[in-house]
């Protein structure tokens, strides 16, 4: 694939988020893909179905979840996206029950595709304190939590 195909299918994976797609978001997998999250490193989901689960996890803690892209860098078959994620957590997410609250956090992700347009596997990195600070499940700012 081309620099400008590899970008395009990259966007149009970001905009399966955006549209709220579970199914959409793992169509653009392998049926072997592995996702790896920074948040839980040691619990890949691995297979379509396990990714599609995950897109379900995610989108069903924030109803109203908005992937942008800020940039994007193509090296051979690796695609690498710096995003901002925004959403209100109004339901389950990594345990942590709904808050009400608005969640900005910012990370990346490394895609690897195969020829056919497939991403064979990904890593996305992001903080996952800024989520458990936004729902109140830690304290705002390491201040508050030593009472500095």
């Amino acid at each position: 694939m081309t620099k400008d195909e590899l970008a395009a299918q990259a966007r149009q994976a970001i905009e399966s988020w955006n549209a709220h797609d579970a199914e959409k978001v793992g169509s653009f997998f392998s049926n072997l893909a592995i996702v790896r999250d920074s948040a839980d490193p040691d619990n890949a989901a691995k297979g379509r179905d396990a990714i599609v689960a995950r897109a379900q996890m995610i989108l069903g803690g924030f109803s109203d979840a908005k992937l942008e892209i800020l940039s994007m860098s193509i090296d051979g078959s690796c695609v690498c996206t710096e995003w901002r994620f925004s959403g209100t957590h109004d339901g389950v997410f990594l345990g942590v029950p709904a808050s009400g609250q608005r969640v900005v956090n910012l990370g990346a992700g490394v895609q690897e595709f195969d020829e056919n347009g497939k991403i064979v596997s990904e890593n996305a990195y992001w903080d996952a304190t800024v989520f458990l600070r936004a729902a109140g499940a830690l304290p705002a700012s390491l201040a508050t939590a030593t009472g500095s």
